[in-house]
């Protein structure tokens, strides 16, 4: 279930604040948007992401966004899961400024802060878990697993482009490219059917290309390009489904 949450992060990441944003829509400074997991057809999870609103980091005007993701009912009993994680989102600039991560998962705990220095390109890691600290470059327009996501939803997605974004995930520095493929139709919240644009990631680090599944997923086609629909394979004959349920 681990590999799985970063999953789901990294297939929203389409888009990096090197691009020209769609002037139509902004993030709002609240919103809550809500997920269901499946796996082998039964519900194994809920992922709730949401905007809490404007504050101040660093003297910088900053969106607070804050992700929780858990397992339930028989899986939560198999593979407890109680994650949450907060990020910071340069208002202006639209990259991060810092990620704090709160894991909990089975017998693994992590509790640990990344602040980003956008202008000296570098990221400062500690660890309240060991005590341990690192130092490390990050490129430019660098984005957390969560910042990416609403990042990428002020793009204009249409079939055809393909985008890179620079993601910093485990103190490591991602490129994702992403396609975007045609347009069809689906049925969202509500049973409201929308437009919907197919993205198709690919992660790299470094040189090579990350080969720990495969992933597709589904966002609207307007404005503000909510999710809808993510389908992970996993190497092991294994397929989850994530769906937006609010």
């Amino acid at each position: 279930m681990r590999t799985v949450i970063a999953v789901i992060f990294f297939i929203l990441c389409c888009a990096s604040s090197a691009h020209a944003a769609d002037k139509g829509w902004s993030l709002p400074e609240k919103e809550s948007v809500v997920f269901k997991i499946k796996w082998l057809g039964i519900t194994a999870g809920e992922i709730t992401s949401e905007i809490k609103g404007l504050t101040e980091l660093r003297g910088r005007k900053v969106y607070r966004i804050e992700v929780t993701a858990r397992t339930v009912g028989l899986c939560s009993k198999l593979y407890r899961v109680e994650d949450h994680y907060v990020s910071y989102l340069d208002a202006e600039r639209l990259y991060s400024l810092r990620h704090e991560v709160h894991r909990r998962e089975g017998g693994y705990k992590k509790d640990a802060v990344i602040d980003f220095d956008q202008d000296k390109h570098l990221a400062y890691f500690k660890s309240a878990t060991d005590g341990s600290e690192k130092r490390f470059a990050i490129p430019e327009n660098t984005q957390d697993t969560v910042t990416a996501v609403y990042v990428a939803r002020t793009f204009d997605l249409q079939p055809g482009r393909r985008f890179d974004i620079r993601v910093c995930n485990s103190e490591k520095n991602y490129t994702i490219d992403l396609a975007i493929g045609n347009k069809t139709q689906m049925h969202t919240v509500g049973n409201r059917l929308v437009d919907v644009v197919r993205l198709q990631p690919k992660a790299h680090l470094k040189n090579n290309v990350v080969r720990d599944g495969r992933l597709s997923g589904y966002v609207e086609a307007g404005p503000g390009h909510a999710p809808v629909f993510i389908v992970i394979k996993a190497p092991v004959f294994t397929r989850l489904t994530a769906t937006r349920v609010k």
